[in-house]
């Protein structure tokens, strides 16, 4: 889960992208991780990836390898600010740099660089991910998300004409500081609320609500204190919970997973005008959406994810990507043991293995946070234990996602986790338990 939500005295620069040869629309294919929109870019001549996050106003370039080499034009010092109860974070401002997204292009964008690393999305997610652009590119286009198919349409804006779907529910957005909101009926603790979310496509939890006595936004009774994720200013803290119902136009969800995060770390975003929480990926994946920013116009067709149930993590823990192993393997084909060969003339005899070996770089998980007086926690997992097996297979064997799922799968399901903290290495047992 990431949110990045707001910069600190800048001017938005133009921006503007066009389509390859007068087109009227193209097709990306995109990776879905975790709910989480990760589209190809080609910046200053690099070939990167970029979160696709309609939470942001400007697009922010960080996770650079040593290997990457990218010339940035024209830098000057600048602050962003973000959820999170830190600091602003120092960094640079650089314009008139050359993207390329399929059959788009912009010969004048300007990028924010951070050197932050709580803004490295590519541990999060377990993938490469060097940035994140959002308004900067909504507002150019019409842009068509198929969750089921990870495909995007990008649509040119002007010659754009809304589909016939008996299917889909039109809905009105509105924008503060470039991002895009709606209003949503929300019913918590039994009362009916019309609330205003910002859409945060970058978020991958389903509600976020801001707690608010005044307005009678509160936490519901039934609730568990958490680690929430990671924001611009560091790590985000709150409670878990869930509303009653929720609604977006003539579609209808009940017990949503909402986040309520500790006042603290909202300062950031307190000038955000008449906004309650944050709608994410939980919640869109479940629908084809198409954006229209210069209509301001959201539309959404149910997929076949629509029905599924909202659950939290049932572990307690949150693995992260914590760099590569070195991995040793043995070829499939060939028999264990030794061959002799006899050099009688030097009157010795040398035995050589007939096992072929092969060392691999593998993905190495570690455990970032553990939940206190959850069913990991109990079981004996602490922050840092490093991941080796789970369910008597090797970790590297999965992907974040995948080990995300298993967390979350089935309440009572049991989990075994060989571990390793400092030289010892032991295997923890334990049960999934559904916290709501």
């Amino acid at each position: 889960m990431i949110i990045f939500l707001s910069l600190l005295g800048i001017s938005i620069a133009q921006n503007n992208f066009k389509i390859d040869s007068d087109q009227s629309k193209f097709e990306l294919p995109f990776q879905l991780i975790s709910g989480l929109v990760i589209i190809p870019v080609q910046l200053n001549g690099v070939e990167l990836s970029f979160l696709l996050d309609t939470g942001v106003d400007s697009t922010i370039l960080f996770s650079l390898d040593k290997e990457d080499s990218l010339q940035m034009e024209n830098t000057s010092v600048i602050y962003l600010r973000g959820m999170g109860e830190g600091e602003p974070i120092r960094a640079l401002k650089s314009t008139e740099n050359t993207i390329r997204i399929g059959d788009s292009y912009s010969n004048n964008l300007t990028i924010y660089i951070s050197f932050d690393h709580t803004m490295n999305l590519s541990n999060r997610l377990g993938i490469a991910v060097n940035g994140i652009i959002g308004y900067d590119y909504f507002k150019n286009f019409v842009l068509e998300f198929d969750y089921q198919k990870e495909k995007l349409t990008v649509y040119n804006k002007d010659r754009y004409s809304p589909k016939r779907c008996r299917r889909c529910e039109e809905l009105p957005i509105y924008f503060s500081k470039n991002k895009p909101h709606i209003e949503a009926v929300t019913s918590i603790n039994g009362k009916q609320r019309l609330l205003s979310y910002l859409i945060d496509s970058g978020s991958g939890d389903a509600l976020w609500i801001f707690k608010n006595e005044e307005e009678g936004i509160t936490l519901p009774e039934k609730h568990f204190d958490d680690f929430l994720g990671y924001g611009m200013g560091g790590s985000v803290y709150g409670a878990r919970s869930r509303v009653d119902k929720f609604n977006l136009g003539k579609y209808e969800f009940e017990k949503v997973t909402a986040s309520f995060p500790d006042s603290i770390y909202t300062i950031g975003i307190k000038n955000d005008i008449k906004r309650n929480g944050s709608i994410g990926a939980s919640i869109l994946k479940r629908f084809d959406v198409i954006f229209d920013y210069s209509r301001n116009r959201m539309s959404l067709k149910s997929n076949r994810d629509f029905g599924k149930s909202f659950e939290y993590n049932m572990s307690g823990i949150v693995v992260a990507h914590d760099g590569y192993q070195v991995v040793k393997r043995s070829s499939p084909n060939t028999a264990e043991g030794f061959q002799s060969k006899d050099h009688s003339e030097q009157g010795i005899v040398i035995f050589e293995s007939t096992v072929k070996v092969k060392f691999k770089l593998e993905p190495k998980y570690v455990i970032v946070e553990v939940r206190p007086d959850s069913p990991a926690a109990l079981a004996g997992l602490k922050k840092d234990d490093i991941v080796l097996e789970i369910n008597k297979k090797s970790s590297y064997e999965y992907n974040l996602y995948e080990i995300s799922q298993i967390l979350s799968s089935e309440e009572g399901k049991k989990i075994r986790l060989k571990i390793q903290r400092g030289l010892l290495k032991t295997t923890i047992s334990f049960n999934l338990k559904r916290m709501l």
